[in-house]
């Protein structure tokens, strides 16, 4: 059993960045374990409000195995010591895992940009370890930086089943979703399945940047 590792910086980032591939890998067999780094809400005032009481739901839907989460400070993680985030990291991993997919680096989001840092640091090449390393796309955040372009180059097949898991996952975030023709939809989110699809010729896909790969 391969061991997959998430990590994202609010709850509904794993949905959306790599939700058809969480189910589709646990369909398969590997172990899934995920890990959050905010409430997903702090920066919007609210106190009595917590994305991470759905993680709960969305593992069922998706196939994760466990998750945990941290209570830094919602979009505001460069107010925190690297090294802290990085200790968190190190301190919840429960398994060395095969594959990681973390956010790209370039996103809108500052919190994105420190979990792809955190992630780079805590897994950095060393002697024996051979991990995966997979950037993914968060719509309304990798998208909405005009500096910056997306260079995926690894797919994802997705099946119906996996299509529609991650829809489902989704729609326990629905106060996070927007209409269309908003890049946070429910639309969106399949037409950008089915673009990345056909550009590998199959029906739906997730696409990754591929970080490090030894093969």
């Amino acid at each position: 059993m391969k061991n997959v590792l998430v990590l994202a910086a609010h709850p509904d980032d794993e949905t959306l960045g790599c939700g058809g591939t969480l189910h589709r890998l646990s369909e398969e067999g590997y172990n899934i374990g995920l890990i959050t780094f905010t409430n997903g809400e702090g920066a919007r005032g609210t106190t009595d409000k917590n994305r991470n009481t759905s993680l709960d739901d969305v593992s069922n839907i998706l196939g994760i195995s466990n998750f945990t989460y941290g209570d830094f400070p919602d979009n505001a993680m460069d107010s925190v010591p690297m090294l802290d985030i990085c200790k968190f990291l190190e301190y919840n991993l429960t398994f060395d895992p095969d594959i990681i997919f973390t956010h790209f680096e370039n996103d809108l989001n500052i919190d994105h940009q420190i979990v792809a840092r955190a992630t780079w640091t805590v897994f950095r090449p060393q002697m024996g370890k051979s991990h995966e390393i997979y950037s993914y796309y968060v719509p309304s955040s990798t998208d909405y930086n005009p500096t910056s372009y997306f260079d995926g180059d690894t797919y994802f097949k997705l099946n119906s089943s996996n299509v529609n898991a991650k829809s489902e996952a989704l729609f326990v975030y629905d106060g996070e979703m927007r209409e269309y023709p908003h890049t946070r939809s429910y639309d969106n989110v399949d037409n950008l399945m089915k673009v990345w699809g056909s550009e590998v010729g199959v029906e739906y896909a997730e696409k990754f940047k591929s970080i490090r790969s030894l093969r």
